[in-house]
Formats: structure tokens, C-alpha cells, sequence
């Protein structure tokens, strides 16, 4: 019986990682996580989750789920992310360095264990202009723009040496801006507050522009599985598959959508003061679909056509909020 271990499957990526195991020959998947919160899982899919309540930063908590659960694959997804490592710095790199670091360490005593998958991240590349390729590929140099991209770079480091010494497959995932029902939280999740702006019929503005490497919720939980059951040996760092285009672009598709849809006009746009995109963006994914090639892409109309309609079902239900929450 196939099994694996997921930290932070109630977030966002970690639902759409869940249940993409599920339905794709794992028999059992386990997480970990603070609180059991299975709002963002399909009801179908709840049952199926063995969960278990622990804290990323203690070893202990961390070396004892791994050891009972005795996974064949596990895949790393808890972490704080921009704001809150900005805000609480000592705090994220807790979260976000030591708890990589427990799950390492755990997973270096399994002898079940088949495949390690980490969450990297784009903010480990500098600035675009950097790169004067068309595309930004994963062995250009580091230049985060904060405290997440180095400590993202941290954990690439570790999994190349849990590597080493084990032999073990281990795979980075780096990916961008996700959006999709299920994103709540974090700074690049302003295009999903929008869309659950204009599924509400609210004005929204983007606190920031430019272009933006887009990934579909769906796509980057089947990027992050499809790296942990997938063949492959050795270890490598990925550019999850994405689409890099402009904000007003993706505003345009918004408006375009929902006038398919007939919706009444929706209200969003740019803010007149509107900061420039941090992150790097045209992130180069020939490597990643020739090692593996199920990784799924949704194009940007077919996302959030899908989103518009589930955050519209929300909102006659009551049961969305639509507001933009950064962290910090």
C-alpha cells in the first residue's frame, strides 16, 4: 500500500496535493498540521486524510508522525510565507528553516521512504532584468528579494544533501503566484481576492502590477504530487509549470469571463499607486514537463472561468469573503 506524508495539507496547495494523490494511486496520505481545518479539502476527500495535529518546528512532533506513518513518499509544504516572515522574521525562519530541517532530519531514519518533494519558491531569482534570457531557468544565480527567497535557498541546499548522504530522489519545486479557490492568504494573493471580488460583485484594486507567472491552485498540488510519484532519480530543483503575463492582462480576462458569464459589469482594476511586481517571472518549465510530463496546465481563461464559479457558488451560499489578506 502506497503512502504519503504531507505537511500542511490543509492550506491551499496542500488540499489540491491531497487530493490529486488520491485519485492518482496512493492509497493512504497523512498529514500534519497545527489545526485540523479541512475547509479548503472537497467533503468528498475529508475522510480519506489521516490527520494528525503537530507542530512543524518541534522535532519530536515531526519525527514522531513520520516514524508511525512510515511513508513511501513525503511531500513539504508547510511554511510561512512573505508577509509574515517579514513581519515576524525569527518566527518564519523557524517555520521555515527548522522545520525543513525536522523533516529532513525524520525522514533520513525511514527505510520506506522513496521520494522527497520540497516547496521552493521563485524568490530565490533576483530581479528580472538579471536574466536577459526569454525565460528564467533554474541554474541562473540567487538574488532573493527578502528573508523567504534565502531561506527557500536553505532548504535547496538541505535536500541536496539529504540527497547526498541517502541516495534518496529529492525534488525542489519553485513556483510563483497560485491562484484558485482555496488562496487566502499571503502577499501574491491579490488576483484571487479580485476574483472573489468580482464573483461578489465588490470593487477591487491591485495593490501591485506587472508581469506575474500564474499557476492554477489544481496545477501546482498535481505539480507537487506528480513530483513525488512520478519516475525520477537523483536530485533537481523545477520551475512549476505556470504563464507569465501582464496584471492588466489578467484583469481583461476577468471582466472578459464574467461578460461570457452574464454577470453584471465587475468593478476591479489597478491601484493609481500600484508597486511594481517583486518577483521574477517567465519561468523556464521545458526541464520539469520532460521529467514529468502528467504535470497538468490550465490556461489563464480556463482558471479563472473555473474560479469565478466556485467563488460565485460561495457567495449565494454565504460562505465566501471577499477581501484581500497580505499577512504581516
Amino acid at each position: 500500500m502506497a503512502t504519503a506524508f504531507v505537511t500542511g495539507p490543509t492550506g491551499c496547495i496542500g488540499a489540491a496535493t491531497v487530493q490529486y494523490l488520491l485519485d492518482h494511486g496512493i492509497d493512504r496520505v497523512v498529514g500534519l498540521s497545527r489545526k485540523k481545518d479541512l475547509s479548503r479539502i472537497h467533503p468528498a476527500y475529508r475522510d480519506r486524510l489521516e490527520f494528525i495535529e503537530g507542530d512543524i518546528t518541534s522535532l519530536q512532533q515531526v519525527e514522531a508522525a513520520i516514524t508511525q506513518t512510515a511513508p513511501n513518499q513525503i511531500i513539504h509544504l508547510a511554511a510561512f510565507q512573505t508577509p509574515d516572515c517579514m513581519a515576524r522574521p525569527l518566527q518564519g525562519m523557524e517555520v521555515n528553516v527548522i522545520g525543513t530541517r525536522n523533516v529532513i532530519q525524520a525522514a533520513s531514519k525511514l527505510d520506506s521512504l522513496q521520494r522527497l518533494v520540497l516547496a521552493s519558491s521563485s524568490a530565490v531569482y533576483g530581479p528580472r532584468d538579471l536574466y536577459p534570457g526569454e525565460t528564467v531557468t533554474t541554474d541562473v544565480p540567487y538574488l532573493p528579494p527578502n528573508l523567504y527567497g534565502y531561506w527557500k535557498i536553505c532548504n535547496e541546499g538541505m535536500a541536496q544533501a539529504f540527497h547526498r548522504e541517502t541516495q534518496i530522489p529529492t525534488v525542489s519545486i519553485r513556483l510563483s503566484t497560485c491562484y484558485g479557490p482555496g488562496r487566502d492568504l499571503g502577499m501574491t494573493s491579490a488576483p484571487t481576492a479580485m476574483l472573489k471580488c468580482a464573483a461578489a460583485g465588490e470593487k477591487f484594486r491591485m495593490p501591485y502590477q506587472g508581469r506575474e507567472h500564474f499557476h492554477f491552485v489544481g496545477d501546482v498540488g498535481a505539480g507537487f504530487a506528480e513530483a513525488a510519484i512520478a519516475p525520477f532519480d537523483g536530485y533537481r530543483a523545477f520551475n512549476l509549470r505556470g504563464i507569465t503575463i501582464h496584471t492588466e492582462q489578467f484583469i481583461e480576462t476577468i471582466i472578459r469571463v464574467a461578460d461570457e458569464l452574464e454577470w453584471a459589469a465587475v468593478d476591479v482594476g489597478i491601484e493609481p499607486d500600484a508597486q511594481g511586481m517583486p518577483f521574477v517571472n517567465d519561468l523556464d518549465a521545458q526541464q520539469t514537463l520532460a521529467t514529468f510530463p502528467e504535470m497538468p496546465l490550465t490556461s489563464i481563461e480556463d482558471g479563472i472561468r473555473i474560479s469565478l464559479k466556485a467563488f460565485k457558488r460561495m457567495a449565494d451560499s454565504g460562505d465566501l469573503e471577499a477581501k484581500y489578506n497580505p499577512g504581516g
